[in-house]
């Protein structure tokens, strides 16, 4: 028989109402359910469900799952410590590599501007015209120092005679750099002479720029005939007066009247078609003839040529163009190493060039050291003109001085063994920088003839001849025919092109890095990520960490503070009851 229990069987686990999260389930959904831990029981286990790898656990999956070439063996399992340390030295010398070609790229780059051949074959016609300026050797009139030799007669006090101050006024060849007179002293007292007697109405000191202007033989005594493509024209219109360094000449072509394009006829080839000048040196009006001077264009743009008397002089000139695309307007002149004509517009007339900069720092040079400025310079050079001084014949002992320092400048401090005295001594200029695009005229070739029949080159075109013009006659030995002509009908055209773009470099640097490292822009970002990820988590336990440091002692202060409050109101409860006394018999 079976007893009841045996009928009944193991016992049935016994089953349990599970409430669900739904809304309908809770009895009050409004009502905030009680909490079951503590705060901080409930921070402990939000940190121990989100607790991540460690760093090095985190590096190692990391270099694991990476997309860069070879970097998972360093961690593979199963790698020997051998295996492991050629593979680390394989990566550094790649990373050394690839940083010495990446550095090169960049040092390569950075020669921003490249020079190309754009046309080998352009059209003379097409270019300017350079200007030609033509200096008498003769620097000062022998006619006008008997002139202003007798107008200071004039005027001395002590009426001493035109012929004592002809002599005197040998020393104004010093304004022209021949320093044949040693006798300072006596300099000096013409030039106080000079500051007393012969000033204008408007200044207060000798003007040397004005005298020497009206001692200086005029272009009407210089120019006979001109000629331009075969034809005659006027030379007192199309010559202007100008300034250069070797003082007041005459410049055909100043204002660039003859820049613009040609027809193919009038290109200026040929030694009949160019510009022909007939040019006369009068022997018995030179003042002094200076035997040691030399061509000294100084700031360089200018090349100077001597023609003698009694020869036909040819010139041939071949120009070459150089252009900078305006592209590289946004490239840094210091990188590009060189200006456009329209950036630096102080102390310009109308355009940049190197010459013109290297004579505005040696004009400002000059005044700060001698506290003067030579005639040949222009007075905008150094600013406003109010108070300015052109030197005189007693700054001449300071101009002697510091002549080597202006004559040698430089734009950039390399350093160059056996020059480091002559680099100090140097007037420095680093803001002058080459222009971008310019014309360049190279004279090459040039030859002289014996001048055999002047005659037929002495079509004077000008309609009256001034009171100071002899009648030339058919001596040859004081005339001088100059042919400037273009050598060549066709010139190259160079241009200055940006070498590497931003997208040629950037492609060039990922060409480097995918061979010899096997980076890629995905690879990359998987490691900023990496780095970023890292430094998130780093923030964050930083962050945790003084919250659990706040909340821990928060509590325990406040409970402190809680049990020194009651026993204050409990001694002061006691203070205000009344005093029982117990009295015993």
């Amino acid at each position: 028989m079976t007893t009841n229990a045996e009928r009944v069987g193991p016992p049935l686990p016994s089953k349990r109402l599970v409430v669900g999260r739904a809304a309908w389930w809770i009895a009050k959904p409004r009502a905030r359910p009680p909490a079951q831990h503590t705060l901080m029981a409930a921070i402990r286990e939000e940190e121990s469900a989100t607790r991540k790898l460690s760093f090095a656990d985190a590096l190692k999956d990391f270099l694991q799952n990476l997309s860069f070439h070879c970097y998972g063996k360093l961690v593979e399992h199963g790698r020997g410590i051998q295996e492991r340390f050629f593979w680390l030295i394989c990566h550094i010398a790649a990373l050394t590599i690839l940083i010495a070609f990446v550095w090169g790229t960049y040092k390569d780059a950075t020669d921003e501007l490249v020079t190309t051949l754009y046309d080998p074959l352009y059209a003379v016609s097409k270019v300017p015209l350079p200007a030609v300026t033509v200096c008498s050797q003769n620097r000062i009139s022998k006619r006008a120092v008997w002139r202003y030799a007798q107008e200071l007669s004039d005027k001395d006090p002590k009426l001493r005679n035109a012929t004592y101050f002809y002599g005197e006024l040998r020393a104004f060849s010093m304004y022209y750099g021949i320093d044949d007179i040693v006798d300072y002293e006596r300099v000096l007292r013409l030039q106080s002479f000079l500051d007393q007697f012969d000033t204008g109405p408007q200044d207060v000191f000798f003007n040397s720029k004005n005298r020497l202007h009206t001692l200086t033989p005029q272009c009407s005594d210089i120019l006979v005939s001109c000629r331009l493509g075969g034809r005659p024209f006027d030379c007192m219109q199309e010559f202007r007066e100008t300034i250069s360094s070797l003082g007041f000449c005459c410049t055909f072509n100043f204002n660039g009247s003859f820049s613009e394009k040609r027809p193919f006829y009038q290109r200026f080839y040929g030694v009949d078609m160019g510009l022909i000048l007939t040019l006369r040196a009068a022997a018995e009006d030179m003042f002094f003839n200076p035997h040691n001077n030399y061509p000294d264009p100084q700031s360089g743009g200018v090349t100077i040529r001597y023609v003698h008397t009694g020869r036909s002089t040819y010139l041939p000139v071949r120009p070459r163009i150089f252009e900078t695309l305006p592209e590289a307007r946004r490239i840094r002149p210091d990188v590009r190493k060189c200006r456009f004509w329209d950036e630096i517009p102080r102390n310009f007339t109308r355009r940049y060039t190197f010459s013109k900069c290297i004579s505005a720092c040696r004009a400002r040079s000059i005044y700060n050291l001698c506290e003067c400025l030579p005639f040949q310079l222009p007075m905008h050079y150094i600013g406003d003109a109010a108070g300015r001084v052109f030197c005189t014949l007693q700054h001449l002992e300071c101009l002697n001085q510091y002549k080597f320092k202006w004559l040698n400048v430089i734009t950039s401090r390399d350093y160059m063994p056996g020059l480091e005295h002559e680099m100090e001594d140097a007037l420095y200029c680093p803001d002058c920088q080459p222009s971008c695009s310019e014309i360049l005229y190279n004279v090459r070739g040039a030859g002289a003839l014996a001048l055999h029949n002047p005659s037929r080159n002495m079509t004077n075109v000008r309609s009256s001849i001034s009171p100071g013009n002899n009648s030339y006659g058919h001596d040859s030995s004081e005339l001088a025919v100059v042919r400037i002509y273009f050598a060549e009908t066709h010139i190259q055209y160079f241009r200055q092109i940006i070498k590497n773009d931003w997208y040629e470099i950037f492609s060039t640097i990922g060409n480097i890095c995918g061979i010899i490292a096997g980076f890629s822009l995905i690879g990359i970002c998987e490691l900023l990520f990496f780095v970023a990820k890292q430094l998130w988590h780093a923030y964050k336990a930083e962050r945790k960490s003084e919250l659990w440091h706040t909340r821990d002692h928060t509590p325990r202060r406040s409970r402190a503070r809680t049990r020194a409050n009651g026993r204050v109101k409990a001694t002061q409860q006691q203070q205000r009851q009344p005093m029982e006394l117990l009295i015993l018999p």
